[in-house]
């Protein structure tokens, strides 16, 4: 049998194509391979197979089949895959931007946050800064005062009183007026000046006649206190007063001012001479 097939495979003529001669030979082979009986020589038995996939160009055709399959599916996998994976990279992006937002809003507004408690940490800074000086100053204060009111109590017996601010001494010995301002100055205080009707009053109660620190001696007319500063108000004249001794010689100059016991309170300024000898007031201001 396989004789027939060589002896066949011989019929063809060189110049036919080789396409045509393929297509032959293959016809001839699938009919011998139906004509094909088995026969037993020398106990061997031979049989013909013929693959035809084993011949070049059927490899070729089926290697590029799959090859193709291979690309397609490689192809729609990709598309399968980028398609998921460009749609959850979206996702992501705009979770992402939306994430982003959030926080960068978040951080504007701790930033405002900040700002603000930062503000109000400089403004109690500022304050405290403050308050921290008021202190000492206060402290500082308080140290002079409680020093002045130990020199006082110290130089200041019983016969000193206090009012408001101010520490007054009552003599109980009679001076001219400028004998009068001595005592006072020796005494680390001054002749009294009156800055209130509450001053005024206390010194009234006092029920003496006494010297006060006032007087017009530098230019008749114009009153000035021992410190200088001019006679302003309050004013707590006696009617008619003053009057420069009325214009009598036997009143002299009256250039100096006492509180008179005998009038109101807030009508008992009298000038008279400063040669006339009277109780007196010192006082000390704290």
């Amino acid at each position: 049998m396989s004789e027939g097939v060589y002896q066949n495979s011989d019929g063809f003529e060189d110049n036919e194509p080789d396409a045509m001669k393929n297509t032959d030979i293959d016809g001839q082979l699938y009919a011998n391979v139906r004509a094909f009986k088995s026969s037993t020589r020398n106990g061997v038995v031979a049989s013909v197979h013929v693959q035809w996939w084993k011949r070049p160009s059927g490899v070729a055709t089926v290697c590029l089949g799959l090859l193709c399959v291979l690309l397609l599916a490689g192809i729609i996998g990709l598309s399968v895959y980028y398609g998921v994976t460009d749609h959850h990279d979206s996702t992501e992006i705009d979770q992402l931007q939306d994430s982003n937002s959030l926080l960068t809003k978040e951080r504007d507004q701790l930033q405002i946050s900040y700002n603000t408690l930062t503000k109000e940490r400089d403004q109690l800074q500022t304050r405290y800064n403050n308050l921290t000086k008021e202190r000492d100053q206060l402290q500082t204060e308080k140290v002079f005062l409680s020093e002045r009111l130990s020199n006082l109590k110290q130089t200041c017996p019983e016969c000193w009183q206090k009012f408001e601010s101010s520490w007054y001494f009552l003599s109980t010995e009679t001076k001219t007026w400028k004998g009068s301002r001595e005592d006072c100055l020796e005494r680390g205080a001054d002749l009294v000046i009156i800055n209130s009707e509450k001053e005024q009053e206390f010194l009234f109660n006092l029920n003496k006649g006494v010297w006060i620190g006032l007087t017009d001696s530098v230019t008749d007319g114009t009153w000035k206190w021992v410190d200088g500063t001019p006679l302003t108000t309050p004013r707590y004249w006696s009617p008619h007063q003053p009057d420069n001794g009325g214009g009598k010689p036997e009143y002299g100059e009256e250039d100096c001012v006492q509180i008179h016991k005998e009038q109101s309170s807030r009508k008992s300024w009298n000038d008279i001479s400063c040669r006339s000898k009277l109780n007196w007031v010192c006082e000390k201001v704290l």
